[in-house]
């Protein structure tokens, strides 16, 4: 027997009534096959465990167990088996009850062929699309156990950046199995780095390393249910304590020498302060980044507390980081408003902040922003001489000694820094566009063709292509590509003698019917009407 072929069993107290059953309707053509039959409900029961079927038809009365009760117990057993009930016309009230029970159909007696045939191709719709719906369940579940890992290390980024979802936190929190107090948070970052004296310092060592360090910190730390270890967005280890008893600090310094000793590489630890809500985790997150860039200052194979070098004094005006991370943000994207608005909010500030503010405090705010254009213009590889093609711009700042002034000098250098960046930006756009459309020309008799894959090939996103591809061409990708197709459809038909569904192939349509359509769509006649007319 195929193993598609649906099994059938039969089950009723009449010879005349199965044989009738198993011949009205060829079975197999419609994708079943009959397998066995029973006279009444126990011999059944018997033959569902041997036979394990996918649909039963059984009378409503029988001896000793009618059809309802015997469905019932068949449910309770195999709840994917169909059943669909047999009755007559005076019973058919008393059939209504099998809704109840989960029964799938019922037939009256006598029995009609074209009935037969009917219920039995939508139990077999039923039966298909209900193992379409496991199989895609079971799919979907290997694949989040797969991804369990990955989802679990998201989540625990999410709480140290602070994008987590408050209302869902606790749920998340349970399904994860990740235990948090959430009144204590104090965050580590470790950060290993192969010695300086070994040659073997590739990009795939670095990340072997990163490994190793990453199960020896998990491995330390296994008993300290509140202590979760993971890798963050710049694949550094992270160690996120909230349990209020464990000296935390003193826990690394010990875990810092297991790390030298077992791998033999360099490692440096920052620690962030503690924090009483879970909603500070950021906060100390960064702390704790802030303290691994001190490496510079305090050596290699240290642990540097963020406490221990915040020199910062209440009254003295700065920046944070995040706000500075937003200025850079504004000049990369060309948003030129925004970015003159951060710096006129900069110095306001500034301004409310200290009413007796000196130069030298305005000077060390402009380097601030200054060191930011810079960053964003050495980041995106353009020349310093297109934005200060006269002078040494720190030198700039120290020779202006009035806040306008000063406050002039960054708009002016915000803007062409946005409007140089933002040229570059169109150029690369537009021969990015002219690469894709030329791509597109070449490739369209592949019928694999699609946004997605042609995203992938330009290593581009798939939004972003869309986005983009719009605003240059006017068109959609889609568009775009049903235009060329059309185009190239409408010259082989007028230059060759192929065959319609040989133009569809070789436009990349593998469905002619499809073809037909997109072409009537796209000149206003048929394939046929269209050949006509040039001969």
């Amino acid at each position: 027997m195929p193993h598609d072929l649906l099994k059938v069993l039969i089950v009723d107290d009449e010879y005349l009534v199965r044989n009738l059953l198993k011949n009205c309707i060829n079975w197999r053509e419609i994708g079943y096959d009959v397998v066995g039959e029973a006279s009444n409900a126990h011999e059944a029961l018997d033959l569902v465990e041997q036979l394990h079927p996918d649909v039963i038809f059984t009378d409503i009365y029988m001896p000793f167990m009618d059809g309802l009760e015997f469905g019932k117990i068949v449910f309770e057993r195999y709840p994917t088996i169909k059943i669909i009930v047999l009755t007559g016309y005076e019973e058919f009230e008393y059939a209504k009850k099998s809704v109840k029970i989960g029964i799938a159909d019922f037939l009256l007696k006598p029995i009609n062929d074209d009935e037969i045939r009917k219920v039995a191709l939508n139990i077999k719709a039923k039966i298909e699309s209900e193992r379409n719906q496991r199989e895609e369940y079971a799919r979907m579940k290997n694949q989040l156990e797969e991804n369990l890992p990955y989802l679990k290390e998201k989540m625990l980024n999410s709480i140290i950046h602070n994008t987590y979802d408050t209302g869902s936190i606790n749920q998340q929190l349970d399904y994860f199995h990740i235990k948090l107090n959430p009144d204590h948070v104090q965050i580590a970052v470790i950060e290993p780095s192969i010695p300086d004296n070994e040659d073997n310092s590739g990009e795939e060592e670095r990340l072997v390393l990163n490994m190793q360090c990453l199960e020896l910190v998990s491995r330390y730390f296994r008993d300290d249910q509140y202590v979760n270890v993971f890798i963050d967005n710049n694949q550094n280890i992270v160690a996120y304590n909230s349990e209020k008893d464990l000296e935390f600090a003193d826990c690394l310094e010990p875990l810092r020498n297991l790390i030298i000793n077992k791998l033999k590489c360099n490692i440096c630890i920052g620690i962030g302060n503690i924090y009483n809500h879970m909603s500070r985790a950021k906060a100390s997150y960064k702390e704790a980044c802030d303290a691994l860039k001190y490496k510079i200052i305090a050596g290699k194979n240290q642990i540097i507390s963020y406490s221990d070098i915040n020199f910062h004094r209440p009254g003295t005006h700065t920046i944070q980081n995040d706000n500075m991370d937003s200025l850079a943000f504004y000049i990369k994207a060309g948003i030129r408003k925004k970015a003159q608005e951060f710096i006129e909010a900069a110095f306001s500030e500034s301004l409310h902040n200290g009413a007796n503010i000196g130069i030298e405090t305005i000077r060390v705010l402009a380097s601030g922003i200054l060191s930011v254009i810079l960053n964003v213009i050495t980041e995106l590889e353009i020349p310093l001489s297109d934005i200060f093609p006269n002078s040494q711009p720190f030198e700039q700042i120290f020779r202006i000694d009035t806040l306008p002034e000063m406050k002039e000098y960054l708009l002016k250098l915000s803007e062409n820094a946005v409007n140089i960046i933002t040229n570059i930006q169109n150029k690369k756009v537009n021969q990015a566009i002219e690469d894709i459309k030329n791509y597109m020309h070449e490739n369209m008799s592949d019928p694999d063709m699609s946004l997605s894959h042609t995203a992938k090939k330009f290593f581009m996103n798939g939004s972003y292509l869309s986005r983009i591809f719009k605003q240059e061409t006017g068109y959609t990708f889609v568009e775009y590509l049903t235009k060329i197709r059309m185009e190239k459809a409408i010259k082989l038909l007028k230059e060759t003698d192929m065959k319609a569904y040989q133009v569809a192939e070789s436009v990349g349509i593998s469905n002619p019917h499809y073809f037909s359509i997109c072409f009537k769509k796209w000149t206003g006649v048929s394939v046929n009407d269209f050949k006509k007319t040039e001969v």
